[in-house]
C-alpha cells in the first residue's frame, strides 16, 4: 500500500493483515495438484495461509534478494499477493504472464487505482479483473489505524477458484466490526 502523506515505508512493505487474508483464502478452492507464487511474500501473512505443500509453492521478496520483476518463475494454477503499490502495474503485467490459463490471480489494491488516467492504457492491455471483492471494514496496514482509502481484491478468476464471489464488485466482510 502506498502512503498519502508521502512518508513511504521502503519497499512499500506494509503487511497484509491477517483478517484480510482470511476472508479471502476462506473463499479460494484450491486443487490438489495447484501451484502458489507469492511476487512480495514480506512477512509471509499470504504464503503460509494457503494451503498447499511447500514443494507447490514459489515466492519472491526484494528484501531478501529474490526481485520478482527480474525472476523467471513459469507458470502457475495460482499467483496471489500484496504488491507494491508504485509497482502494482508491472507486477501485475508479469504475474498475468506467468498465470496458467485456467488459472486465479489475486492481488490486494487501492479502489482508486482504477481511476487514474495515465493507467488507462494499462488496463486496456491487460483487462480488468473479473471479480473485485471490496473489504470491509477497511484494513490497518500502519500502527493499527484505518487506512482513508478503500481496498480491494483484484481478482482474475478463469480457473472458478472463488466460486463463492459473485462476477464485478462485491464485498468481502474481514468479521471486524
Amino acid at each position: 500500500m502506498s502512503s498519502t502523506n508521502g512518508n513511504k515505508i521502503k519497499h512499500d512493505n506494509y503487511p497484509t493483515p491477517t483478517k484480510v487474508i482470511k476472508s479471502l483464502v476462506n473463499r479460494l478452492q484450491l486443487r490438489s495438484t495447484d501451484t502458489f507464487l507469492e511476487p512480495c511474500v514480506a512477512e509471509g501473512n499470504i504464503y503460509y495461509s494457503i494451503p498447499l505443500p511447500e514443494a507447490q509453492k514459489k515466492w519472491a521478496e526484494i528484501r531478501l534478494g529474490v526481485d520478482y520483476l527480474k525472476t523467471k518463475f513459469g507458470k502457475f494454477d495460482v499467483i496471489g499477493t500484496n504488491p507494491p503499490f508504485s509497482l502494482t502495474c508491472e507486477f501485475l503485467e508479469k504475474s498475468l504472464s506467468e498465470l496458467k490459463p485456467d488459472g486465479t490471480l489475486f492481488y490486494l489494491q487501492r479502489l482508486n487505482f482504477f481511476g487514474s488516467i495515465k493507467r488507462l492504457p494499462f488496463w486496456e492491455q491487460v483487462g480488468l479483473p473479473n471479480k473485485i471483492p471490496i473489504i470491509i471494514p477497511r484494513p490497518s496496514f500502519v500502527n493499527g489505524r484505518s487506512d482513508s482509502t478503500e481496498y480491494g481484491w483484484l481478482i482474475y478468476d478463469n480457473g472458478n477458484r472463488f466460486p463463492l464471489t459473485p462476477n464485478g464488485i462485491s464485498h468481502l466482510r474481514t468479521g471486524e466490526y
